[in-house]
This record gives C-alpha cells, sequence and structure tokens, in this order.
C-alpha cells in the first residue's frame, strides 16, 4: 500500500512540474538565410522558445514584412516573393518579436554557352553557368544546378563537364523556376600539331575511316594572301582551295590520306608556318 502510494505521489508530482513549464516566450527562432529564388508561396519554420531554449506548444505568431512589391506577407505567415530585391520580415508574439533578412533573387534567364564542345581527354571546360536576374544582372547568391543528358557522352561536376565518348548529348540548367538547355559535341583529337611549310612543300597524314573536323591557322601577312592548300586521296573529299585559315569537315569511309600544300609561286615564294588540328567528330 505504501509503494502504491509512492508511486502515485511521484506521478502526481511530475505531472505537476509538466504542467508548471516555461510557457513564456523569450525569443523566436527562424531561418530565412537562403535565398528565395521563385515567385511561388512559401513559409519559413518558425517558433516560440522560452529561455531555455524550449519550443512553446501553441502560440500563434504575427508575421509583417516588406516592402511589399519585393515580398508579400499574410497574417498567417504565407510569403512570396514577387521580384528580386531585398526585404525584411518581423516575426512577433507579445512583446517578442523577432526581424531577418530575406533575400529574394529572381532569375529570369541563365547565362550559358550557346553550344559546348569537349575534346576527350582534355581538362575539364567550365561553363561559368550564371543567373541572372532583371537586365541580365548577375545573381551571385543562385546557385544554378546542370545536369547531362547522357553521362555515357558527357559528365558534369559543378560547373566543369568532362567528355566520356565522342559524341553529342545536351546540358540542362536550370535555376529558380528557369531552364535552359544548350548542346554539348564531344571530340577526339588525333592530329595537333605545328606546320612549317616551305614554297612548294607538301606535308601529308594518314586518317583512318571517321568523321573529322580539320582546321588550319597560319600565321602570315594577309597583304600577301598566302596559304595553304588541302587535297585527298582515298576520299571523296572535296580539296579545299589556297587559304590562310581552314576550318571544313570530311567523312573518310576507308583509309585516307590528306596532303596540305604551300603551293609554289613563280620566283621564290614565302615560308608559311601555323598549326594544323584534326578532331574526330560525332557524325
Amino acid at each position: 500500500m505504501r509503494t502504491f502510494t509512492l508511486t502515485a505521489l511521484v506521478l502526481s508530482l511530475m505531472l505537476g512540474l509538466a504542467g508548471c513549464a516555461d510557457k513564456k516566450p523569450a525569443r523566436i527562432n527562424i531561418d530565412a538565410s537562403q535565398p528565395v529564388t521563385n515567385t511561388s508561396y512559401f513559409t519559413l519554420p518558425a517558433a516560440a522558445v522560452n529561455a531555455k531554449g524550449e519550443a512553446i506548444a501553441g502560440v500563434t505568431l504575427a508575421w509583417t514584412g516588406g516592402p511589399v512589391d519585393v515580398l508579400e506577407v499574410s497574417d498567417a505567415g504565407n510569403l512570396r516573393c514577387a521580384k528580386t530585391g531585398d526585404a525584411t520580415l518581423t516575426v512577433s508574439v507579445g512583446a517578442v518579436n523577432q526581424r531577418v533578412d530575406v533575400k529574394c533573387r529572381i532569375p529570369v534567364e541563365i547565362g550559358m554557352p550557346p553550344d559546348v564542345q569537349v575534346v576527350l581527354g582534355a581538362a575539364p571546360v567550365a561553363l561559368h553557368a550564371r543567373a541572372l536576374g532583371e537586365g541580365s544582372t548577375p545573381l551571385e547568391e543562385v546557385a544554378v544546378q546542370v545536369t547531362s543528358s547522357d553521362p555515357s557522352i558527357v559528365t558534369v561536376d559543378g560547373d566543369m563537364v568532362k567528355g566520356v565518348a565522342v559524341g553529342k548529348a545536351h546540358l540542362q540548367a536550370t535555376a529558380g523556376g528557369v531552364t535552359t538547355v544548350t548542346p554539348v559535341e564531344v571530340v577526339e583529337k588525333i592530329v595537333s600539331e605545328a606546320l612549317t611549310l616551305r614554297d612548294g612543300v607538301s606535308k601529308t597524314f594518314a586518317l583512318q575511316p571517321a568523321y573529322y573536323l580539320i582546321t588550319i591557322e597560319l600565321k602570315v601577312d594577309e597583304r600577301l594572301k598566302q596559304g595553304v592548300t588541302v587535297g585527298w586521296s582515298g576520299t571523296a573529299c572535296e580539296s579545299q582551295p589556297e587559304k590562310s585559315s581552314q576550318r571544313f569537315n570530311c567523312r573518310v569511309l576507308e583509309p585516307a590520306t590528306m596532303t596540305v600544300t604551300n603551293p609554289k609561286l613563280m620566283g621564290v615564294g614565302a615560308t608559311v608556318s601555323g598549326t594544323v588540328n584534326v578532331y574526330r567528330v560525332p557524325g
């Protein structure tokens, strides 16, 4: 009997202490550290706590804020960013209030290259993707998420793109409610070397079946109108006339030879120098 009485007394005291818990608000906990990146309605978790930091249940909070053209605030705490700007939100209960800054950062477009080319085996390429507000103003606090449509062709790590295999894919960049799609092409560099040809001299390059992009850039005096020609054997690729800058595609169906020539001039012609690059590209 005494044991039962003692147990009942302890339970009674515990319930009494629980009922006497401090329910006087000392402060309001709220986190508005992350920028808001869209114009949808949202809420921020907020709680009144006592001096011990314990949440107080059943407390109704009052919400105010502005400016109203940037941040819309309802009495119930429903919020909406109407446009990009800085706003202030005040949450109150009785004489206790908490004021926080709200960053409204609404992208209207994403700055991305119109197209991207990645060389297989080379260092990853930086996209420099940026969220932009009205008037193409950079929104530095807004992160841009970029994904690849085909990770077997190209992968994305943050803002860096790396080629996995020759082919084509798309990069999708998203920030807030804005999405941009950019085509990406992964190529393989087959030839990359300096080119020096005396007057009338040629150089040949053996190429295996594939689809190629060829670029040749010479360092010449444009007033001389001097360049190189490109010819082919073993394939139906078009020959290229004399130019100081060459850029063209060619599909090689069987082993073939590309010949780059510094055409011989009457008298003593000049030596030309520059670079030649051959890339295997998606067909």
